[in-house]
């Protein structure tokens, strides 16, 4: 008995190992996945230098902003994989998937605020990520050139209407924008950030391809190279420059607040972030795709794991924060919460132990809890019979 047992385990690690394979799944996807959940762990356990590229002593900054838009490119990116290159609206099948979407943004949402109640000192994505979702739905039908469009556009024009947002909120009192920033996850403010998700879209319909080779790989790479020096070196240094003098010159001088929208800082919301950052990630992801196709994915598999099951991974390292606030009696957000877990040197204890934690479950039992707690509870609301869906 203990020996079909065992034999029973062999063969089902095997088929979860092989299901992190081509075809089932494209490596270097997951690659670039694991690569986000370990920025991001860094971007909140690590004290990271303000980054400027021609020191190399500060490149331990690159984590800040640029992971959570990697993160969320990836989200675009896995939509459009699964989707195709173009779609009809009137397609039953894709009917479902958007009714489907939406309760997974309601999920994403609802498991946002539940982690930020915790008090967990960093600003929580899930809840922006279940508003990129619900407009993800209605964006998935569209062609890679359209994504593209839709991306560039909002790059360029939303960083000046979330300037002028987050400007009449800060003249209108701390206590209800502090609550709508939180139930919207403003942090990650979605009319900008559906720019990310846009060219995430765009990148997975042209990746999943059943036409698709190295060639696209190496062409989002040279994109995404002009697009983070265009951010960084361009438009960035002539808005951080204008952000200096805008504290001077105060919020009345229009000229200045508007060029002061160009600056390419992490979470500013500007416009050289939104290119640099945006370019920088288009980037990751094709060198992770080139690098996925060869044998360097094997020696990189456990960050692949972790890519495999990001929403548990991200979810893991919050509520072990949480858990290490609520043992110390520090149930208040600031710098207490976050500098005393840090001076823990959680980073690489937690990279091992959440990386540790997604490969026994791997072995285990495949999927992801959390990954396959949404794909359920999508299917119970909108089963495959149209005459039975439930819309959330």
């Amino acid at each position: 008995m203990r020996k079909h047992d065992n034999q029973g385990f062999a063969g089902s690690a095997e088929r979860h190992l092989v299901s992190l394979e081509p075809p089932a799944r494209m490596p270097g996807v997951d690659l670039a996945r694991g690569l986000a959940v370990f920025g991001m762990f860094a971007a909140h356990l690590l004290v990271t230098a303000d980054l400027r590229w021609s020191e190399p002593g500060t490149w331990s900054g690159i984590v800040d902003g640029r992971s959570s838009v990697l993160f969320a490119t990836l989200a675009g990116l896995s939509l459009g994989m699964t989707t195709g290159t173009s779609g009809h609206t009137d397609d039953p099948r894709l009917s479902l998937r958007r009714r489907r979407l939406r309760v997974r943004a309601a999920l994403l949402w609802g498991l946002g605020i539940l982690i930020t109640l915790t008090w967990v000192p960093v600003n929580v994505i899930l809840p922006a990520y279940g508003a990129l979702f619900v407009l993800g739905a209605m964006l998935l039908t569209l062609h890679p050139r359209t994504l593209f469009l839709i991306a560039a556009v909002l790059a360029v024009v939303m960083p000046f209407v979330v300037g002028a947002i987050n400007q009449v909120w800060a003249g209108s009192g701390p206590e209800e924008p502090d609550r709508l920033s939180i139930l919207l996850g403003w942090h990650f403010p979605f009319p900008l950030w559906t720019a990310f998700l846009a060219a995430g879209l765009g990148t997975g319909k042209i990746l999943g391809s059943t036409t698709a080779d190295n060639r696209q790989a190496w062409q989002l790479l040279a994109a995404g190279t002009a697009l983070a020096v265009a951010g960084y070196a361009v438009i960035g240094p002539i808005g951080n420059y204008f952000m200096e003098q805008r504290a001077g010159a105060g919020e009345t001088d229009l000229p200045v607040w508007l060029l002061s929208n160009l600056q390419d800082r992490p979470h500013s919301s500007g416009v050289g972030e939104t290119v640099g950052s945006g370019g920088f990630t288009l980037a990751v992801i094709a060198v992770c795709v080139l690098l996925g196709s060869t044998g360097f994915r094997h020696i990189v598999w456990p960050i692949r794991v972790v890519g495999s099951m990001p929403l548990t991974a991200y979810t893991a390292h919050l509520l072990i924060w949480a858990a290490w606030m609520f043992g110390e009696d520090r149930t208040v957000t600031g710098t207490d919460a976050m500098d005393g877990f840090r001076a823990l040197d959680p980073f690489w204890p937690m990279v091992l132990c959440v990386t540790g934690g997604c490969v026994l479950w791997l072995l285990l039992f495949g999927k992801g809890p959390l990954e396959r707690l949404l794909t359920r509870v999508s299917v119970a609301v909108v089963p495959q019979s149209g005459s039975h869906s439930r819309l959330p």
